[in-house]
């Protein structure tokens, strides 16, 4: 009678346990493929997590800048999404990305949305360790001299890649995002 409960509880988690831990990795099989919606194709490159984002830019004078994005407490953690977004079906594809353009959700319904990183960046000196910087593309509308932002026009054949931020408790297990900035996609983990 033991033998068999035990078949019937813990053979089912030999199989469902590795399935939970591919679905929510970092290194998800939905990684590197492309999702197609009505008009836009998807790519989800990869997702890093990290406590700080160090990152420099270079100005049209050659200057070197560097900057910081810190969560907003420390039971956070940032998390970098490296994304695609492609439009070879449409002439041409408006596409809003700002802090409503994606989510990321969590197994317990939790979502968090991407940061506009114009907002939470800091200027700081250069690092001691310069390898700890990044040099980063985010993927954000526009900002015009004027404060305004300009979504992306995507023409046919064309793409932009680059980097979004989200906020999100330490350890965070995601089991999808969901784009909405010109297109309508849920891409599970």
């Amino acid at each position: 009678m033991f033998k068999h409960r035990f078949l019937l509880v813990f053979v089912p988690l030999l199989f469902l346990v590795p399935l939970l831990l591919s679905a929510c990795s970092e290194t998800s099989p939905s990684f590197g493929k492309y999702y197609r919606g009505k008009t836009l194709d998807l790519n989800l490159m990869t997702l890093e997590r990290t406590p700080e984002l160090l990152y420099r830019t270079v100005d049209t004078t050659g200057a070197v800048h560097h900057y910081r994005i810190l969560p907003s407490s420390a039971e956070l953690e940032l998390v970098l999404v490296r994304i695609k977004v492609e439009n070879h079906t449409a002439t041409s594809a408006i596409v809003n990305v700002d802090e409503k353009a994606a989510e990321l959700r969590d197994f317990f319904r939790g979502k968090y949305f991407p940061l506009d990183v114009n907002q939470r960046v800091e200027k700081v000196s250069a690092p001691e360790n310069p390898g700890a910087e990044r040099n980063i593309v985010f993927l954000w509308n526009r900002t015009l001299a004027d404060g305004r932002t300009e979504a992306f026009q995507l023409r046919n054949g064309f793409g932009v890649d680059g980097w979004m931020v989200f906020e999100a408790p330490v350890d965070t297990e995601f089991r999808e995002l969901r784009w909405r900035a010109g297109d309508s996609l849920s891409i599970d983990f």
